[in-house]
């Protein structure tokens, strides 16, 4: 291999050789540096030079001479995989392969044998290589059913076309930048060598050492932020490229992508604003998941019935023409229909919420409503048709809704546009090898093409490159920075292709064989890398996914550096150090409650004051809350909700003990299963939701069993009678007078009464106890009967395994579960001793919450982190976390 620099290579290119690179990425960097030395040498006008990627060279000299023009395209071939596939029985049998990914791996292993020239009979493999050839030789079928030629065999048609003399060769070859020839590049090499042609094989010469080390960082994150850190060191103290390469790219990809965006393009973090062109990226992300494709999916996705993520997506997004007019209303609307909790609406529905608003007429959107009406119209056609018909219909569905909508689009939103377009082109290029299909099928072959295709905008180089290794072979930087270079990656461990023998791959010496093959590979690569630059750092993670990493064997015998880094700038990391003065002030408290105001929330209201001053000030003083979430069928409230009504129904009809226990057990069970019918019908109706049968059957069964199980645990009490239910009270605090339900009263024998409150959830008597009880429903409604009050509170636990009552009271005789207050063990060393003082201890914590919230008390002091905070909304405005970062000292510098 020769080591030539790139002015030789450039007059050799001068004197009409061509060069082919083993990527794109090199022949840019060549053409470039040739362009470069023209301009040097004083020429305004010169002859492009013949550099070309060996695919790209290959593929623009079959299509002139027409080998290409009946051979499948990838997406072509693919699919008739798919449908080899479909055809075994066998893989048909089993149910469990996922043909897609099996389709593309049976098409990598045909490639495989094709490009080595490698076949195996089927009595050498096991049941997968076997099941390979039943594909493989179903797939042939097909190709010769169709009249199709197989683009794995266009490689052997193209070198039998070079040898048959069907192409002119240039006198001198060069072959820049394999670590690994192919088994097609070496077949090139021998035809043009007996056509008399020389060829020649280029790396550029080591780079003049200057330093070079080994460094080590605690995670990858610490690795990046400082290989980024002193990425702009060099930017700041040298005019050069700078390279940055990562081993495991795809691993490290989003960490490099966010971290060189904070400490090179800190502007590019702000909404709206466009890309920096510090430095670029070279690995691509599938086109599925960019945010404009996103939105064509999901509103391609639009059904007669829509979940409620899909409308929230399609309602925040601004790929929907009008969004600039109406993000507002369509926010409000978004709000307003995820109060419904509805897991999904009826899409006629939602277009009369759009046009009419829901309550007080919130979230008017009528652009969108049109949209939508729209949509309906194109919908009710899904008859079964081909790709390219669906393609079509697809395009006729993002008119609707004007995707990608009214703003302008910036160069990459324009790139990935265009890339749209030709993936709708794409799909209808498989009319030929599909048959009709329903509007699932299509979409999800959509779904499918958009996740395969790697979009990479194009875009100006830029002095730091973030490349790949592979994509490194025969390019020079000035300096460089080589990341996560420890023992797993290199080398890289044996990936035998799983639908060939191993033996056959080994013979062969097919990537990926064996660790031997691997081993080799390595140390090609990391020759290669170490003489990429005068200025070296190879760095690596001492942990990764929770394990210890060592340095790769290979670069152990660098120097271990500590790396001249520039000073972090992280956003984050700049406000705190930053030497603006700035002022701090603590605002624990809001105005008082006025007089005149009527604050809704009931016993919520001290509930989230004793959680949390915060918090209760927030809800019920601002209105602050967090959205609500959606869910398929019933969730735990609506679950609860069901409890309360049946039991109440039944209560109004059942009286007493004696009327429970008098009941035969069928009659009680017919008396239930309608009772519960009735309900869930009634939480239908208020949801706007109808559950599918068989979901709504299976949960009537699970409420109907908790019911049954909890009514046998009320028939072992002693004898009661229900006297009120769910009865309205008012109770003042101070200055607080608050609306409350209790769910239930009982009187028993003796004349004295029991508070019940039912509970689906955990339920625990430390919740009434202290000075902030965080579950203080039942110690108000004690404090509110007057006279002697009630004799016992006790939470009804209705949970299936666990039916039963958990409370407190004058005595631990009243009812199973309910302790007496002298002696709990929850009091000792209070000065509680008897249910008398606990009363009195609840009505002056009760108090002194009902006078904190009424004088304005808003301080945020969680009195338990994982009871107030863990499932709290309101953090982004209580900002909690970050003021125990601070004052715990946690780095928040980036540093």
């Amino acid at each position: 291999m020769s080591a030539v620099t790139l002015d030789i290579m450039v007059s050799r290119l001068e004197q009409g050789a061509l060069v082919l690179t083993v990527n794109k990425r090199l022949a840019r960097y060549l053409r470039q540096t040739y362009d470069l030395r023209q301009r040097q040498a004083g020429h305004s006008v010169w002859q492009s030079p013949a550099v070309h990627s060996f695919d790209g060279w290959q593929r623009r000299l079959c299509a002139r001479l027409g080998l290409d023009d009946n051979t499948l395209d990838p997406v072509q071939a693919q699919r008739l995989w798919e449908r080899a596939i479909e055809d075994d029985p066998e893989a048909a049998d089993s149910g469990l392969l996922r043909i897609a990914e099996a389709a593309r791996q049976a098409g990598k292993a045909h490639l495989l044998l094709c490009q080595y020239g490698a076949d195996f009979p089927a009595g050498e493999g096991g049941a997968d290589h076997r099941a390979f050839l039943r594909w493989r030789q179903r797939y042939n079928q097909l190709c010769l059913e169709g009249g199709w030629d197989d683009p794995a065999l266009l490689q052997g048609r193209f070198l039998q076309a070079l040898q048959d003399d069907a192409v002119s060769l240039p006198h001198e070859i060069w072959l820049a930048g394999f670590d690994d020839c192919p088994p097609m590049v070496t077949r090139l090499c021998a035809i043009a060598e007996a056509r008399g042609a020389t060829v020649r094989h280029w790396m550029p010469p080591a780079s003049p050492r200057r330093e070079a080390g080994l460094a080590a960082f605690a995670d990858v994150e610490q690795e990046v932020r400082g290989c980024a850190r002193w990425v702009r060191r060099m930017l700041e103290c040298q005019s050069g490229s700078i390279g940055v390469i990562a081993l495991d790219m795809s691993g490290y990809q989003d960490c490099l992508q966010r971290i060189f965006c904070e400490e090179l393009s800190p502007g590019a973090l702000l909404p709206g604003a466009g890309p920096e062109k510090v430095f670029n990226l070279s690995l691509g992300r599938p086109l599925a998941k960019e945010a404009m494709i996103v939105a064509a999916l999901e509103w391609l996705s639009l059904g007669h019935v829509v979940p409620l993520d899909t409308l929230g997506y399609l309602l925040r997004s601004p790929f929907i023409w009008g969004h600039l007019v109406e993000q507002h209303s369509r926010a409000l609307l978004d709000r307003e229909l995820r109060s419904l909790r509805a897991g999904q609406l009826p899409l006629r529905q939602v277009v009369r919420f759009a046009r009419q608003g829901l309550r007080k007429k919130i979230g008017i959107s009528d652009i969108l409503a049109r949209q939508l009406d729209a949509a309906l119209h194109i919908l009710p056609d899904s008859s079964p048709r081909l790709p390219g018909a669906w393609a079509r219909q697809f395009a006729l569905l993002l008119e609707a809704c004007q995707w990608p909508g009214d703003r302008s689009l910036d160069s990459r939103e324009y790139q990935i546009f265009t890339a749209w377009k030709e993936l709708l082109a794409g799909m209808a290029r498989l009319d030929p090898v599909c048959e009709p299909m329903k509007r699932g099928e299509a979409l999800g072959i959509l779904r499918r093409l958009a996740a395969d295709t790697v979009f990479q905008p194009e875009g100006s180089a830029g002095r730091v490159q973030v490349l790949g290794a592979l994509e490194t072979a025969g390019m020079q930087f000035d300096a460089a920075w080589v990341l996560g270079v420890h023992e797993e990656v290199l080398p890289a461990p044996a990936r035998p292709h799983p639908l060939l023998p191993i033996e056959l791959q080994r013979r062969f010496g097919m990537p990926h064989a064996d660790a031997v093959r691997e081993l080799d590979f390595a140390c090609k690569v990391t020759e290669r890398l170490l003489v990429c630059a005068p200025e070296l750092v190879v760095s690596w993670p001492l942990q990764l996914d929770g394990r210890e990493r060592h340095p790769a064997t290979l670069v152990r015998h660098l120097p271990q550096i500590l790396p001249e880094l520039s000073e972090s700038r992280c956003p984050s990391g700049l406000i705190k150090a930053g030497d603006a003065c700035l002022e701090s002030l603590i605002d624990a408290a809001g105005p008082p409650v006025p007089a005149s105001a009527r604050i809704s929330g009931g016993t919520a209201i001290l509930k989230d004051q004793a959680l949390c001053p915060f918090r209760a000030f927030a809800r019920h003083r601002l209105g602050a809350r967090g959205l609500d979430t959606a869910s398929l069928g019933f969730d735990g409230l609506d679950r609860g909700s069901l409890v309360h009504r049946v039991l109440e129904w039944f209560w109004e009809d059942v009286r007493d003990w004696w009327a429970l226990t008098a009941l035969p057990s069928e009659t009680l069970s017919g008396t239930l299963a309608g009772l519960a019918e009735r309900a869930l019908e009634e939480m239908e109706t208020e949801r706007r939701i109808a559950l599918p049968p068989g979901q709504k059957r299976l949960e009537q069964e699970r409420l109907l069993a908790l019911l049954q199980e909890w009514l046998q645990a009320e028939a072992q009490r002693p004898p009661f009678t229900v006297e009120t239910l769910e009865s309205w009270h008012r109770e003042t605090f101070g200055a607080l007078t608050l609306q409350t339900r209790i769910d239930r009263i009982d009187r028993l024998a003796d004349g004295s009464q029991i508070i019940i409150d039912y509970k689906t959830g955990i339920a625990s008597v430390a919740d009434w106890l202290g000075d902030r009880p965080v579950e203080p429903q039942l110690p108000l409604y004690a404090m509110g009967r007057g006279g002697a009050g009630p004799a016992a509170v006790a939470f009804g636990k209705l949970r299936r395994g666990d039916c039963g009552f958990i409370g407190i009271g004058r005595s631990g005789e009243l009812l199973p579960g309910v302790a007496a207050a002298s002696g709990h063990r929850l009091l000792a060393g209070s000065e509680i001793a008897d249910w008398e003082g606990l009363l009195r201890s609840w009505r002056l914590a009760l108090q002194q919450l009902g006078d904190d919230f009424s004088r304005g008390k808003a301080v945020v002091d969680p009195v338990d982190s994982r009871r107030a905070c863990e499932r709290c909304d309101l953090q982004p405005l209580c900002r909690l976390s970050e003021r125990d970062a601070m004052l715990g000292g946690d780095d928040l510098s980036c540093n």
